[in-house]
């Protein structure tokens, strides 16, 4: 009996040093979102603020600069978001997106309770004043081995076909490593795949020059695969990848 008792004892002291580590997952996590309302007001017009939650990191650009901190939430509804650091790079148009961009980071940093209905994600600030609405972002199902190996040509960057005489390319070489060619700029991507989300860091040469018009869409497009955390979709015959910016790359497949 003494020997049984022991055991039960032993058996409850593991369950117990085991239950704080069984993390309950939150609502937020693997989710993407785009801002639609700050501080009670809309967006400048052309503009676009991300946000996206994954592997206790919330991630996305807030207009002109990548940004990314550590976030912790808490039953029944508690946000906190550490930081969050960005980059500094200083955007000049539209007029007004830096301040814009500075507000966000604030009311991200005052966040402390959330709410999720539907497709909506509201986030208040500890007076439960509402400081940012987003909307949920559509999420595909992928399998990033499908990526390797292919070859592709871009047809149109939001909504805007590839010039006559400029051909773009993205090739994925191996499971981490992609490149390709914007006219007279050769690229790398050193790639990592999750699911639907696609993060790289990118570098450029240039080996050439180009008419003025085609040079500004070729710069359009690299500005475009700038760093970060992005999210695709991939068929047979399209693949779209779609920015952390709120860019939306349309291309298909090279044939041989």
């Amino acid at each position: 009996m003494k020997k049984l008792i022991i055991g039960l004892l032993i058996s409850i002291l593991t369950l117990m040093l085991l239950l704080p580590s069984c993390k309950k997952v939150s609502p937020l996590d693997s989710t993407g979102w785009s801002l639609i309302e700050l501080n009670g007001e809309g967006l400048i017009d052309g503009t676009y603020i991300s946000l996206s939650f994954y592997d206790g990191l919330a991630e996305g650009n807030g207009g002109c600069n990548r940004y990314s901190g550590e976030y912790v939430t808490e039953d029944p509804n508690i946000l906190n978001i550490q930081g969050p650091g960005h980059n500094e790079e200083y955007c000049i148009e539209p007029e007004g997106v830096i301040e814009q961009e500075e507000a966000y980071f604030k009311a991200l940093s005052n966040a402390a309770t959330y709410e999720i209905s539907g497709d909506r994600l509201v986030i208040y600030g500890s007076g439960a004043q509402k400081l940012l609405v987003f909307e949920k972002i559509r999420r595909y199902r992928m399998d990033p081995a499908d990526l390797i190996g292919t070859d592709w040509q871009l047809e149109s960057m939001n909504d805007i076909p590839t010039p006559d005489g400029l051909s773009i390319t993205l090739s994925f070489d191996t499971d981490n490593q992609a490149s390709g060619r914007a006219g007279v700029f050769n690229y790398w991507l050193d790639y990592t795949a999750s699911g639907d989300r696609i993060g790289w860091g990118n570098r450029t040469k240039r080996d050439g020059q180009l008419p003025e018009e085609l040079e500004k869409y070729a710069l359009e497009y690299t500005d475009a695969l700038e760093a970060g955390t992005h999210q695709y979709n991939q068929t047979e015959d399209r693949l779209e990848i779609f920015t952390s910016k709120g860019d939306t790359l349309v291309f298909k497949p090279i044939t041989p």
